[in-house]
């Protein structure tokens, strides 16, 4: 079933299609707005904002991208909202460990402070193509930006990421994480 037969079901009243619907996008909009907030309760009340938000304007729902695409940029909306309101607090961390432990769980520190540093457009843009894995489109669509400006800032952010670890780790070319090598870009 399409997105705007399972939308006209909702809006005619059909609960387990509003079940459906829900179900099917409100696991990928939490974890965006996670990804963005880095906080389990905004998130879930940016999610459930966004879900509200998204139930009142469902009759005007056309169908020109998909449900959760729009979904996601409804919550993307929401999550710049509170964004005015809540400084980010991202963890950020001024040194980073010296190469050769194999923690993993160093390494995601490292590369959360480093993506934490990236400007807001660019943190945001890597963060949905390489962490939640939307394509280029997807993301184009749930920040309501052109393509080329998603490409733009996977491209800006990646460089910068290099050049925040690089330094730091000694990393040779062929080493670089593969979150940031430019043949993974979408």
């Amino acid at each position: 079933m399409s997105d705007k037969q399972l939308i006209k079901r909702v809006v005619s009243g059909d609960r387990r299609a509003a079940q459906k619907l829900i179900e099917t996008t409100y696991p990928a909009v939490y974890r965006m707005v996670l990804h963005l907030t880095a906080r389990r309760e905004a998130a879930e009340d940016l999610t459930q904002q966004s879900f509200s938000r998204a139930w009142q304007a469902l009759p005007e729902f056309r169908a020109e991208s998909s449900f959760l695409t729009w979904m996601r940029r409804i919550a993307y909306r929401e999550y710049l909202h509170w964004r005015r309101d809540v400084p980010l607090e991202l963890p950020i961390h001024d040194t980073v460990p010296a190469p050769g432990n194999d923690d993993e769980a160093t390494e995601r520190v490292v590369l959360e402070s480093a993506i934490a540093k990236l400007p807001e457009d660019l943190r945001v843009t890597f963060l949905l193509v390489v962490v939640e894995e939307f394509s280029v489109k997807e993301t184009a669509g749930a920040l309501d930006i052109p393509e080329g400006t998603v490409k733009s800032r996977l491209f800006t952010a990646r460089a910068r990421l290099r050049s925040i670890l690089e330094p730091n780790w000694s990393i040779q070319q062929n080493e670089v994480n593969p979150l940031l090598a430019k043949e993974n870009q979408q």
